[in-house]
């Protein structure tokens, strides 16, 4: 019983490292969904400013900055886009993630759940050996107490 019980710690164990790897590449995930997140925000922002400083020129009537403020943002628009692309690859690769890891988390759950129950086991096993190591002692005692008693009416 010893044996597998210390078995059975050493594969909860185990269990316990999947799950923790798991979890290490589901953060990673979320990392790089949310670095895309925030790329695409960038890139939104740079749209507004191009927007802007094609406005600025226009109302300057500088046909030139306004034209490369067009290029500018039809340039962060593409990279927008691209970085959508990316975000979606992303969020699929996350998506894959959360489930390795909730799968790893529930069985990592019921390995530690069945080592408790082989610790309670054993633990009840171990209990009644001992109580019936002391039934037996007690009946034993008794027994010797009374044939000393009967010895004793017989003389």
């Amino acid at each position: 019983m010893h044996s597998r019980l210390a078995a059975l710690k050493r594969l909860a164990s185990l269990y316990g490292d999947v799950e923790e790897m798991h979890s290490l590449e589901l953060q990673r995930a979320s990392s790089a969904v949310r670095e895309a997140e925030q790329a695409i925000g960038a890139e939104r922002g740079f749209v507004r400013s191009s927007n802007a400083e094609g406005r600025k020129a226009l109302a300057a009537g500088d046909r030139l900055d306004w034209r490369a403020a067009q290029l500018q943002r039809e340039m962060a628009e593409w990279r927008q886009q691209r970085l959508r692309q990316v975000q979606k690859e992303r969020e699929l690769l996350n998506d894959e993630a959360r489930k390795r890891y909730l799968a790893s988390r529930l069985q990592s759950e019921q390995m530690k759940h069945v080592a408790r129950g082989v610790v309670v086991e054993a633990e009840t096993e171990a209990g009644r050996r001992a109580q019936g190591a002391l039934d037996d002692r007690f009946l034993a005692r008794r027994r010797w107490t009374d044939l000393q008693e009967e010895k004793l009416r017989e003389r």
